[in-house]
């Protein structure tokens, strides 16, 4: 049936296996945990990213917001200010240049409300972006897929 000496032998060479793989499996492992340890750094450094992202979003939300409110404050200003000389030219007090002048004004003020609010929106997205919002990218309108 069985033979001692085949079972001993069996046994001596499953036993002393592993002793020989020693090498190998600590090699294997030396290159596991090396992985494990790029990818812990690759987090960290994603997780440190993703806050100075968030705080660069935050800080221009801000900063626009209030850039934002002074436009406002301004545009009430640069309109008031072309009323007053649509109102001279009426009584005769301000030529035409001076209406015209008022009026450029009146239109560049509205454009850089217009240049603040669009910057304001685009910080918002680059918060919500910074914060794990978002979409895939599309480079082209055949990209997407319905």
């Amino acid at each position: 049936m069985h033979d001692p000496k085949n079972i001993f032998t069996s046994l001596a060479a499953g036993l002393t296996q592993p002793i020989f793989d020693a090498g190998k499996l600590q090699g294997n492992f030396d290159q596991i945990k090396g992985r494990q340890d790029e990818l812990i750094a690759n987090y960290k450094k994603s997780v440190l990213s993703g806050f100075a992202d968030a705080e660069k979003a935050l800080a221009a939300q801000r900063y626009q917001s209030r850039l934002e409110g002074l436009q406002h404050a301004s545009l009430a200003s640069s309109q008031r200010a072309y009323e007053l000389s649509e109102q001279r030219l009426r009584e005769g007090t301000v030529d035409l240049v001076t209406v015209l002048n008022t009026q450029n004004t009146l239109f560049q003020v509205q454009d850089a409300l217009v240049q603040t609010r669009l910057a304001r929106l685009q910080a918002a997205v680059s918060l919500y972006q910074a914060l794990g919002g978002g979409w895939p990218h599309v480079t082209s309108p055949g990209d997407i897929t319905r």
